[in-house]
């Protein structure tokens, strides 16, 4: 398990090294603390949640091995569990469980994140404005995640009008296997913004008293305003690659249809030839030409005649449109 403490003093974060067993400030010493634990074994994860004074129920959740998107609150602890950043080749994204509680915040991560180290990064520089207190610093964490699906939904975006640009010039390159895997992409991402706003609306609703100050309460809805906006993105990213897809199968169902109308114009030309063969082929008396010399050529200058004709009438008619 590794370990990672920060100390928010007069508006500004900073890293502070210390033993491990030390949750928050010394009592008397100024300041809030921020914890951010990462692989985390269930034995270590459950030691250390221990000393927190957890809410059964808010202990199970976080060292259930199935994460569930939500909030839970219990008297002066508030916990969160949300899928933060988005992977297109997974089917699971990483969860982020967020601990709120009196002058201490706590973020387990489960799976890679690293968005999470930027952001701290950042915050221990020069930030304007400063921080004031630890709500605000769970907003620019789940504001981050946030900007992270807007930059997801851009480029998926982008590959939708590749592909739409492909079906319209060259229908043949594009694949279903290449629709298939946006599609799931897709599906992926709606889910992931679903159950973000979820988490948010839950902050929002929460009882919680460190979130009840009208100032901190902002946050929370403007990361509510927000997500809702991306949930709008995604929805009609989904309509999207479902018209696509139609587009596709529209495209699909025509080659079919002109490689069975250029099959039947070749029946039906061949058809003639084939009866023509077959009367003069008979082994009976009776058969004209046979006694001929040129008999073989009259008959082939008749079937090509026969082949031209079906050919003019089939362009004329425009099935070779």
């Amino acid at each position: 398990m590794r370990i990672k403490r920060y100390l928010l003093v007069s508006g500004r974060l900073q890293e502070e090294p210390g033993p491990e067993d030390r949750l928050q400030a010394s009592p008397g010493e100024p300041g809030e603390s921020w914890i951010d634990v990462r692989d985390a074994t269930p034995d270590e994860l459950h030691t250390f949640l221990t000393r927190l004074d957890l809410h059964p129920t808010q202990l199970k959740r976080c060292l259930d091995s199935v994460n569930e998107p939500g909030v839970v609150s219990f008297g002066r602890t508030l916990l969160m569990e949300y899928p933060a950043e988005f992977n297109r080749e997974s089917m699971e994204p990483a969860y982020l469980t967020i601990l709120l509680q009196d002058h201490l915040l706590v973020t387990v991560r489960h799976g890679d994140m690293k968005a999470l180290d930027d952001l701290a990064q950042s915050l221990t520089g020069e930030v304007e404005p400063p921080l004031l207190h630890l709500p605000q610093i769970i907003y620019l964490i789940l504001d981050q995640f946030t900007d992270l699906n807007v930059d997801a939904q851009v480029a998926i975006r982008d590959q939708v009008q590749i592909l739409s640009d492909k079906l319209a010039e060259n229908p043949g390159e594009v694949k279903n296997s290449d629709l298939s895997r946006l599609r799931a992409q897709v599906q992926n991402l709606v889910s992931l913004v679903e159950n973000e706003l979820y988490c948010i609306s839950g902050l929002n609703a929460s009882d919680n008293e460190a979130l009840q100050d009208p100032h901190k309460k902002a946050y929370i809805q403007d990361l509510v305003s927000e997500t809702e906006i991306a949930q709008r993105g995604v929805y009609r990213l989904e309509a999207r690659v479902k018209d696509l897809y139609t587009d596709y199968q529209a495209a699909g169902s025509e080659r079919v249809d002109r490689r069975l109308r250029l099959l039947t114009i070749v029946s039906a030309i061949t058809l003639p030839l084939g009866l023509l063969a077959g009367l003069l082929g008979m082994n009976v008396g009776g058969v004209p030409g046979t006694t001929y010399s040129s008999g073989f050529f009259i008959v082939t200058g008749l079937m090509v005649l026969v082949v031209v004709v079906e050919y003019w009438y089939f362009r004329h008619k425009g099935w070779f449109d």
